[in-house]
């Protein structure tokens, strides 16, 4: 009867280590460990490592990076009528279905955007609370169209690394347009003003950053 007892006890710490190994290894386990608390979300908000250029996204993209995923949170009838090139479309709204959650490659860099940068920045926030990494296109898609499918040339009095960022920006419309930018920014959300980044794309794996 012992015997019995003892071999049922192991049979069902086996089933635990194995069931708590699953779990490890599965894409759920890894990111329940990953939880970020308030306190990280501020410091990565406050350092404004959570954000991506759309210069950056634009350079990865016309160099087929392929680590990268972009995540367009817009509707699928926006979606369908312009996206960036290789964006898939989880809508907001759906982004926490399991099935659209699944979607998110804990393997890549992802990007989330929508028209301007609310939307994605909320979106942020939740996944960082599930302990999804992730990168905000900084202005969303309005300043996508602005600054890479319609640069404007800048004034002639500027340093030399303004010129190097519009002439990127105009070898980039060319890539992504055809030299024919047609796409308007949507009229709902109007592009605010974003920083001007610095003439940088290299961006380290996330595995290799900081908090």
């Amino acid at each position: 009867m012992k015997l019995k007892q003892i071999v049922t006890r192991q049979c069902a710490a086996g089933m635990l280590l194995l069931l708590g190994l699953l779990l490890a290894l599965s894409p759920a386990g890894q990111r329940t460990t990953l939880k970020s608390t308030p306190k990280d979300i501020a410091l990565a908000i406050i350092s404004r490592s959570d954000h991506m250029t759309a210069e950056e996204v634009a350079d990865w993209l016309i160099n087929k990076r392929p680590d990268i995923l972009l995540v367009d949170l817009r509707t699928s009838e926006e979606y369908q009528q312009y996206h960036i090139p290789g964006a898939i479309n989880i809508p907001l709204a759906k982004l926490f279905d399991e099935e659209y959650l699944y979607q998110l490659d804990p393997d890549k860099i992802i990007v989330l955007y929508s028209n301007g940068g609310t939307h994605a920045a909320q979106a942020w926030v939740l996944l960082r609370q599930l302990g999804i990494e992730s990168y905000v296109l900084l202005g969303g898609l309005n300043y996508w169209v602005q600054a890479i499918l319609n640069p404007q040339p800048p004034d002639d009095l500027v340093a030399d690394e303004e010129i190097l960022l519009y002439e990127f920006r105009k070898a980039a419309s060319q890539f992504f347009t055809g030299g024919k930018a047609q796409i308007q920014s949507s009229q709902q959300q109007k592009p605010k003003t974003v920083p001007k980044p610095k003439f940088k794309f290299k961006r380290k794996k996330k595995a290799d950053e900081g908090c």
